[in-house]
């Protein structure tokens, strides 16, 4: 059964983000390792590179969460009756 184009990416994205999220936490580590060789090991840079990394990694874990949230913010967003 053939389906669409949109079913295919949905699928695609679904099936894909394990791999991000993987990829995601690579670079984060990578970045910390990058920013405490160029500042010489400093503790202040290490610290906030890693705070940085921290937040990234977060966001791209809780991506469904943080939509969520946002959309019930906005105007004319969905919001539960009550």
């Amino acid at each position: 059964m053939q389906t669409g184009l949109l079913d295919w990416a949905s699928t695609t994205a679904v099936d894909l983000q394990p791999v991000l999220q993987t990829v995601a936490v690579t670079v984060a580590v990578v970045f910390v390792i990058y920013k405490a060789v160029q500042s010489k090991f400093s503790l202040g840079t290490i610290i906030v590179s890693a705070l940085a990394a921290g937040i990234f990694i977060w966001l791209v874990f809780n991506v469904d969460q943080l939509s969520d949230t946002i959309g019930e913010d906005l105007p004319g967003g969905t919001s539960a009756p009550g």
